[in-house]
């Protein structure tokens, strides 16, 4: 589904590396300018100056400013975890792969919490509601998370995150990017991972 709303709404897709910065400047310019201005203040042509290109510089891209906010939300995600990255950070900590994974879920957008919040929105109406769920699915699935479950287990565990996290980032949580959140968070996965164990 991802590269369908790619395919409609990406215009241009950049391959040099001087058109991937431009890409980037105006993504990185879409979070700002919604950090600063909020959703009322957030415009084409408002992007375009904050990233220092021409407005139709950034129509070659991105058809309108929802098709910022999804190229925003997927750039997040794609930096989130493979399972060759989460084992080797946690061979260099005293952590664990599933909290490393988790946090870098949690933590997504640290800066514009606004952002994330609007980019969240637009692309859980562009995938439908299942949609950002299944994409974490599948990461989860591919980092080495879900090792040993079915496919009901990882239904079940994949939205148990997801929904606690959307339901933090949409509510505004303070304590989103807490030792607290984080640590509850790993709990529920690991008691519901040992109940599964134990079936």
């Amino acid at each position: 589904m991802t590269a369908k709303i790619l395919e409609t709404k990406q215009r241009r897709v950049p391959k040099q590396s001087r058109a991937l910065a431009t890409r980037d400047a105006i993504i990185s310019a879409a979070a700002h300018i919604l950090e600063e201005c909020g959703e009322a203040g957030f415009t084409t042509n408002k992007v375009a100056d904050r990233a220092g290109v021409s407005i139709g510089s950034l129509y070659q891209y991105f058809q309108d400013k929802r098709a910022i906010l999804i190229a925003l939300a997927e750039r997040e995600e794609t930096g989130l975890w493979s399972r060759e990255t989460l084992l080797a950070m946690a061979a260099q900590t005293d952590e664990s792969p599933l909290r490393l994974g988790l946090r870098a879920y949690i933590n997504l957008l640290p800066d514009h919490p606004a952002a994330r919040i609007e980019a969240l929105n637009e692309i859980t109406h562009q995938r439908g509601p299942n949609g950002v769920a299944e994409e974490l699915d599948r990461r989860c699935l591919e980092a080495g998370l879900y090792d040993g479950l079915s496919e009901t287990d990882r239904f079940v565990l994949s939205r148990a995150i997801a929904g606690v996290v959307q339901s933090a980032v949409r509510e505004k949580l303070e304590t989103l990017q807490s030792r607290a959140f984080e640590d509850s968070l790993v709990d529920l996965v690991r008691a519901f991972l040992a109940a599964n164990a134990k079936r």
